[in-house]
């Protein structure tokens, strides 16, 4: 049916008295032989209807359809549980880190797939989570989708978002890449060092934190000497956490020539004077809070150096921890000391500083062997238990023996703060054993304090929904 129009003007020119249209040659012609009136209306009308249907009507499009998606074939996640997650991402609960580590061998029903992906697509920490439970449907549901674009992985076989993609796009790229062959990864950004901006050379630096190794060393040592304080404190950062580089073995050389042990003391002598070698290392960036000039270059070194770096001084942590040592070296030192044992999570160290004080910094309390940090807990009473450091670095689940101790002292303490009351009840609940909901319902009935009260009811119902969550990803 081409020319449509062609027989209404013919019966136009002609005249409906000589010519009539014929309206099973239109695109319109059911309603055109539905129209009633003197033959020029309706020519006129007929008219009107196929110029509306080729202005605004279209015709059908044959598309290919996409290849099907790949099988996952994993378990697939329980109705109660799918249903859960929603709920949960729905209100950014506490409990998905959780819930995410006991869904680890599922993977989504189809139905929920777009749910997860529109969780997924703003900046959120759960993303890398959705995503894998999403899977490959996940992938290539969000393939056909420009506005989820960002949610597929890169291929890190295909280049081109590395050569000719925004910044965003091509440090997705790297990270896909460095997480597959973080020496590869090394490689190319070594490669592209020069051609780099500042701001791009700090962004794809921090990348090389998953898998660093001795193969990232040459590239963070060409990034101490850029001029970018975007670039530099990255470079600084990362080779601490070598404790085999040359960057180590020049901290550790600073230790032995600016500490030596007279008698029972540890005497520190720090330099007036920094040479260039010293100032590239980053001795002298950084604060103290107290000493000034040479603490803060005393604090720098103790943090840079490996724990081993102190051996000079003696056989272990606790013979280096008991040297006498006046202020503000002290706590130039501590600073130091505690920064390199998070760094390094080194146990040895954070037994020292336990057995010293009592107590430890958070990060140094994450170092220490688990079942040391259960036995001290034991072993502590009162305030001492309830210790929110020590309490924060002990992973889940707790024995139950500890976290009985650890309710009954919360409930007794009467002068405890009530954040630090809401800290230690938060920790209870996301940690303890299911069977204290019981003797969390009863602290609530028996507490005639109004804030504790709902905090004590909160953690037994925290509690309770945790249960839930085992079962139903079980």
């Amino acid at each position: 049916m081409t020319d449509t129009f062609e027989t209404l003007s013919t019966a136009a020119l002609l005249g409906t008295a000589r010519s009539a249209p014929a309206p099973a040659t239109l695109h319109t012609s059911d309603a055109a032989a539905a129209l009633t009136g003197d033959p020029a209306s309706r020519l006129l009308a007929a008219a009107a209807l196929e110029s509306a249907f080729l202005t605004a009507a279209t015709l059908p499009t044959v598309r290919t359809l996409p290849e099907p998606a790949p099988d996952d074939d994993r378990l697939t996640l329980p109705a109660a549980a799918a249903d859960r997650l929603r709920g949960l991402l729905v209100v950014r609960s506490p409990l998905l880190p959780e819930w995410f580590a006991l869904a680890e061998r599922f993977r989504a029903p189809h139905e929920i797939v777009v749910d997860l992906l529109w969780f997924a697509a703003p900046d959120t920490p759960h993303r890398k989570h959705l995503l894998r439970l999403a899977g490959v449907r996940g992938q290539w549901v969000a393939a056909q989708n420009p506005a989820w674009s960002h949610l597929v992985t890169p291929d890190p076989s295909d280049e081109r978002p590395w050569l000719h993609g925004s910044p965003l796009q091509r440090r997705r790229w790297f990270a896909v890449l460095r997480a597959s062959n973080p020496h590869a990864a090394t490689e190319r950004l070594t490669a592209s060092w020069s051609s780099e901006t500042a701001a791009q050379r700090g962004a794809l630096l921090e990348l090389l934190a998953d898998g660093l190794g001795a193969h990232d060393e040459a590239l963070l040592e060409q990034a101490l000497d850029d001029r970018s304080r975007k670039v530099r404190p990255v470079a600084l950062d990362l080779l601490r956490r070598l404790p085999d580089s040359a960057f180590a073995a020049r901290m550790t050389r600073r230790v032995r020539e600016w500490t030596r042990v007279a008698g029972d003391e540890l005497v520190v002598d720090v330099p007036n004077r920094l040479d260039g070698e010293a100032l590239r290392d980053g001795v002298d960036d950084g604060a103290s809070r107290t000493g000034g000039e040479k603490m803060r270059r005393l604090t720098a070194v103790a943090s840079s150096a490996p724990p081993a770096a102190w051996q000079h001084l003696a056989p272990t942590p606790e013979q280096i921890l008991a040297l006498r040592v006046d202020e503000p070296v002290r706590e130039a030192l501590d600073a130091g000391w505690t920064a390199a044992v998070a760094v390094h999570r080194d146990g040895d160290w954070a037994r020292a500083f336990l057995r010293r004080d009592g107590t430890a910094d958070t990060a140094v309390a994450q170092a220490l062997p688990r079942q040391m940090l259960v036995s001290h807990l034991l072993g502590s009473s009162g305030r001492a238990l309830l210790d929110p450091a020590l309490l924060g670095a002990l992973a889940a689940p707790w024995p139950r023996d500890l976290a009985e101790k650890v309710l009954i002292a919360l409930y007794r303490e009467g002068g405890t703060g009530i954040r630090s009351f809401q800290t230690i009840i938060t920790l209870i609940a996301h940690r303890a054993p299911f069977e204290l909901t019981e003797l969390l319902a009863d602290a609530a009935t028996r507490t005639d304090h109004l804030d504790r009260l709902n905090l004590f009811a909160t953690a037994a119902d925290t509690l309770t929904l945790r249960r839930t969550l085992h079962e139903e990803l079980s």
